[in-house]
């Protein structure tokens, strides 16, 4: 089985075509649950020294939550990659091919612009502010797997990135 994504996630349906296009459905069965089910099956197959497949993205929290890593796929090609989403038509298996890896997207930090009258400082902060996705992952980790407070990890992040938040 390779876990695909949670019930009405539109990339779930892209994992489901790519399954397909990768031509892996005679032994492999796409699987949606929520994503706590994923968690515990990586965790479970960890334990029992299996390998598990399974859907995911950086940043998220399972990179340090399990000795995982990420598998490689064809580089994205348009040609080679039209999706048709359920809402957009009752044939959306048929007609969709997904046969690379997704576009790369990405994620910007935004803010008001009030914000510049409001606290200049942070404002400028913000400006020359960036985070890696490994920073994120590892944020996620800290808040939703250990429990600790945003503020505290945010202030442990800071505390050892003094030369990123200084610069």
């Amino acid at each position: 089985e390779m876990w695909i994504g949670a019930p009405g996630w539109a990339s779930a349906n892209v994992n489901e075509v790519k399954v397909r296009d990768y031509d892996l459905l005679s032994f492999i069965e796409p699987i949606r649950a929520e994503e706590s089910v994923k968690t515990a099956r990586v965790k479970d197959s960890i334990a029992k020294d299996e390998g598990y497949a399974f859907y995911c993205y950086k940043p998220h929290a399972i990179w340090y939550m399990f000795d995982v890593y990420m598998l490689s796929e064809p580089a994205y090609d348009p040609a080679k990659y039209t999706m048709v989403q359920p809402s957009d038509s009752p044939d959306w298996y048929e007609e969709s091919n997904v046969a690379t890896k997704d576009a790369l997207k990405n994620v910007q930090i935004a803010w008001s612009k009030s914000l510049y009258d409001r606290s200049p400082a942070i404002a400028e902060f913000f400006e020359r502010f960036s985070l890696t996705a490994d920073d994120v992952s590892g944020f996620a980790f800290e808040i939703s797997g250990n429990g600790k407070d945003p503020a505290d990890v945010a202030k442990e992040w800071i505390a050892a990135n003094s030369d990123r938040v200084d610069s």
